[in-house]
Parts: structure tokens; C-alpha cells; sequence
């Protein structure tokens, strides 16, 4: 066998297994959805809701059961609690965007799915971080709540 053969044996060989690493390579995974990362330009949290904090304060209050300077200093309240911090592979959701999606969800009793078309925000994400709000809210705002006895109120009503 002259080199240029061995040469070209050996290009051969490489070149299949080459072929055979793509073939047994996993197809790879999205890390966000196309749809999910336009969230910052097209998401409602960007759009719609700062239309109508700026132009339209009843439909704002509509739209979240609650008006714009409530909504503000609740954020204030909640955000240290809920804000996460940016890491190299991505941006944590803002604890302005947790918030309107967990009062959007209190308001209308929405899907988390249904939420997650609205807002750009994976189910899963609304699904660990709305109980995160609930109790930042109960805990900011706990001594302005009354918790109700239920075996009370049934026994006044018997």
C-alpha cells in the first residue's frame, strides 16, 4: 500500500467516524423559546399595561384589580423578596413582571397556560414563582390582613 492510499484509508476512517458522532448526537434542546425571549418587546408586561398606566388609568386598574401608585408601592414592598439575581446563561424575571402576573392571575383566575401566552413566561416559571409572591405579599402586608376562622364564622351562622 503506497502512502497516498494509507492517506486516503485514513480520511475515510475519519470521515465515518465523524458521521457515526453526528448520528448518535441528541438533537439539541431550546434553552428559551423564540417567543419567550421576544418577551421584553412584545410581552403585555412592555406593551399594553404601560399603555394603560400612561393613558388609560381606569383599564389599568381593570386590567390588574389595582392602580398604578397601589401596584408601585406594593412592589416596592415584595421586590427585595422576589427578585432574583441575573447569571451568566440569563436574566431573571423582574419581580415588576412576578407581580403583574401573579395580580393578573388573583384578578381573573387565569390559567397559568393562558398566562403564559400573555406574558411570554414558561408555565413552569408562573408556577414556582406565584406562590414566592403570595407569600411576599402575606408577609409585607400581614398585619393589614385578618385571617378568618372558618370554624368560627360556620358556628355564628348555625
Amino acid at each position: 500500500m503506497s502512502t497516498d492510499e494509507i492517506e486516503l484509508a485514513l480520511v475515510e476512517v475519519i470521515n465515518s467516524l465523524i458521521t457515526l458522532k453526528r448520528r448518535n448526537q441528541k438533537s439539541k434542546k431550546l434553552w428559551v423559546r423564540s417567543r419567550i425571549e421576544r418577551r421584553n418587546q412584545l410581552g403585555i408586561s412592555n406593551t399594553l399595561l404601560k399603555e394603560l398606566a400612561v393613558e388609560d388609568a381606569s383599564s389599568y386598574f381593570n386590567f390588574l384589580r389595582i392602580d398604578k401608585q397601589m401596584f408601585n408601592e406594593l412592589l416596592q414592598k415584595v421586590a427585595p423578596k422576589i427578585q432574583k439575581q441575573n447569571t451568566i446563561m440569563r436574566d431573571a424575571l423582574s419581580a415588576k413582571l412576578k407581580l403583574e402576573v401573579t395580580l393578573r392571575y388573583l384578578a381573573t383566575g387565569d390559567s397559568y397556560k393562558t398566562l403564559q401566552y400573555t406574558y411570554r413566561v414558561g408555565k413552569s416559571s408562573i408556577s414556582e414563582f406565584v406562590p414566592e409572591v403570595f407569600n411576599a405579599i402575606f408577609e409585607e402586608l400581614k398585619e393589614h390582613i385578618e385571617v378568618i376562622n372558618r370554624t368560627k364564622i360556620e358556628k355564628e351562622l348555625l
